[in-house]
């Protein structure tokens, strides 16, 4: 008989050799940013560190919705945003020297409460991003709102695209975190009395 997986008091889920899911032998590993993932087979459960399932799981979802898995976890967090959608992203690209972005689009009334929510959480997370970003507005055969970092113009150097590629996880988790306070669910509620 083969042992049962056995998660350490780290969190990390060591010597899977059958699916603790379905009790099938067939366990695949997958190594993602050097932490092993076990796969099984069958059920396609998968088992290892959180951090590294969760991103396997991401990157799955990016390419299923057809989005860059760099900029995935942000444009999943602003499409939760009632009243807004969207349109298009980009993760950006060193190669390329491109900078990384999210076009939304309006599909209700909520939508100008929730830019200009989307707007106080780019300012209170200033400090804590590398670059400046700033929510603006174009007209794309329809009008779009594009959320992307401020750049002047001319070429993009390679330091500020490798900061606006960390900058992307800051700002999701500050849209996240934000938009479950008082002030952003509670923005255009007139108070009664």
């Amino acid at each position: 008989m083969i042992a049962p997986a056995a998660t350490g008091a780290d969190g990390i889920v060591r010597n899977v050799q059958t699916c603790p899911e379905c009790g099938n032998h067939d366990m695949k590993v997958r190594v993602v940013d050097g932490a092993p993932v076990h796969e099984c087979g069958l059920c396609f459960a998968r088992f290892g560190e959180l951090r590294a399932v969760e991103s396997l799981h991401d990157a799955d979802e990016a390419r299923q919705r057809g989005v860059a898995v760099g900029v995935w976890p942000l444009v999943r967090a602003l499409e939760r945003l009632p009243g807004l959608c969207v349109r298009a992203s980009g993760a950006g690209d060193i190669g390329a020297r491109t900078l990384p972005f999210v076009e939304l689009g309006v599909t209700s009334s909520e939508s100008l409460v929730q830019l200009e929510n989307l707007a106080k959480s780019l300012l209170l997370s200033a400090g804590a991003t590398r670059l400046h970003w700033v929510v603006e507005v174009a007209y794309q055969h329809h009008l779009a709102f594009v959320l992307k970092p401020r750049h002047a113009g001319g070429a993009v150097p390679i330091e500020e695209v490798r900061d606006a590629d960390l900058d992307v996880d800051v700002l999701r988790r500050a849209i996240e975190r934000d938009s479950k306070l008082s002030w952003w669910r509670h923005a255009g509620v007139k108070a009664n009395g």
